[in-house]
């Protein structure tokens, strides 16, 4: 490319003088820095940001640039000159799991997709979905007794399988199905490593493991396709996403294909990154008594959602619950990597990156910059005090810009009212397993078991 000016995608010229982004050391022949990856993958990215906004890593011969700086992460997902879209490897292996819904088609699809999907999630429907995550919880926690050992991260994907399809589907109540439900969901996120996220041809070989897992893709397709005819047959708005899903004007509606994909997306991200972003906040709150005692003396102070509240007044009136799940997910961020591609020859800041390069972005690289949040491996939800996280610079748990997770505001009143509901009749004990992350598809707490005790009234 040297000699010839660079262009966007918009077809404006680049400037002729761009630099070649810095390599990380510790590369190796052939391989690249895949088994730094798949050693120590935080490790690995934790270190690139003193070498610059954008750093090349390789996995194998294939150059990938990962995003360093708040500001560049910015430009490549506002992507104002549309010189990126959705793809790349990880992008490759969703795409096998959940089809072209908005977490994953392209960007030329996203704008209808998103539109004709947004109704589902205005914040007028929130206090209807808050009511039905409330009921979820009642029915889910009233099992738990004192002195139980909760394997959390289990416990929680079944709570939040209950939640999503609750929100998803009131048309009619869940009998026994649910358990197949939740284990197919299981298979689906227990498949996911990293090295079928660089390589997702893994997926296909005629393994064991691929083999339930097809099972299980195959169960949770026929569960959608029956329930959109049956919500296509009756017209009627049941108060869920599905009903916003499907009910469109005939000339003006996703197709059912489309509805099958967004009700994928958000069917497994919401239960995945829920779980899991539930767990860590209590497991943090386990090993911090005097934070748990100032979450459910909060909790504690308020009417959840009877007498007529919106979710909006409750939400107002958890500053500090609101704080711990902001710092769960800048500390904790389930969806820790992901790619976009260059779809022209373009640049970020000033780097050069060529036309198909994979430009990998980590929301977990922005969050431990200790420049944007001091004293980043500390766990402070008081850093969030008067504070909106989804205005703040490199806080970037759902995106940013137009791909922005949808669901970003029901996800996040999930989180807090479920921390709430929870801790204001349990506080749960830390035992003595250690407990560490684990970065697959998503950052899980690896060994993370918790004693259930009564909470003392106030």
């Amino acid at each position: 490319m040297d000699g010839a000016p660079m262009t966007l995608a918009e077809g404006k010229k680049l400037p002729e003088h761009l630099d070649t982004p810095p390599r990380a050391p510790g590369g190796r022949p052939l391989v690249g820095h895949m088994k730094a990856l798949l050693a120590d993958p935080l490790g690995l990215l934790a270190a690139l940001p003193h070498l610059g906004d954008v750093v090349e890593l390789r996995f194998g011969r294939t150059p990938t640039y990962v995003v360093c700086s708040p500001e560049a992460a910015q430009h490549v997902l506002r992507n104002p000159d549309h010189a990126f879209d959705k793809g790349g490897t990880f992008y490759e292996n969703m795409r096998s799991i959940i089809g072209d819904g908005m977490a994953t088609c392209p960007l030329a699809q996203h704008k209808r997709l998103r539109r004709l999907a947004q109704p589902a999630f205005a914040t007028s429907r929130m206090t209807g979905y808050a009511r039905t995550i409330q009921a979820q919880l009642d029915a889910f926690t009233s099992t738990w007794r004192p002195g139980q050992t909760l394997d959390v991260l289990p416990q929680l994907r079944s709570l939040a399988t209950r939640t999503t399809l609750a929100t998803m589907f009131r048309r009619r109540e869940f009998g026994p199905e649910i358990a197949g439900l939740r284990q197919a969901v299981t298979d689906f996120i227990d498949h996911q490593t990293i090295l079928r996220m660089i390589a997702p041809g893994l997926n296909r070989l005629p393994t064991a493991r691929n083999r339930r897992y097809r099972k299980s893709e195959a169960r949770l397709l026929r569960f959608l396709q029956e329930e959109i005819i049956a919500y296509r047959r009756d017209g009627i708005d049941h108060g869920d996403l599905m009903s916003m899903f499907t009910t469109h004007p005939e000339d003006d509606r996703l197709s059912d294909q489309e509805v099958r994909d967004t009700a994928m997306t958000v069917l497994l991200g919401g239960i995945t990154t829920t779980a899991l972003s539930q767990a860590w906040a209590l497991h943090q709150l386990s090993q911090d008594p005097a934070l748990d005692a100032e979450v459910a003396g909060e909790a504690h102070a308020i009417t959840l959602l009877d007498q007529g509240r919106s979710a909006a007044e409750v939400m107002d009136q958890l500053p500090l619950t609101r704080g711990v799940v902001a710092e769960v997910l800048r500390r904790r961020v389930a969806s820790w990597i992901f790619t976009r591609v260059a779809v022209a020859d373009t640049a970020i800041g000033s780097c050069r990156i060529p036309a198909s390069a994979q430009v990998l972005l980590s929301p977990y690289v922005l969050h431990h910059r200790p420049d944007l949040f001091p004293s980043p491996d500390n766990f402070d939800p008081h850093r969030w005090d008067g504070r909106d996280p989804h205005r703040t610079k490199g806080w970037l748990p759902f995106g940013a810009g137009e791909s922005k997770c949808i669901g970003y505001e029901l996800a996040f009143m999930d989180l807090t009212l479920s921390l709430a509901h929870i801790t204001r009749s349990w506080r749960l004990q830390p035992c003595p397993a250690p407990v560490r992350p684990r970065p697959r598809m998503h950052l899980e707490p690896h060994g993370l078991t918790l004693r259930l005790a009564d909470r003392s009234p106030h």
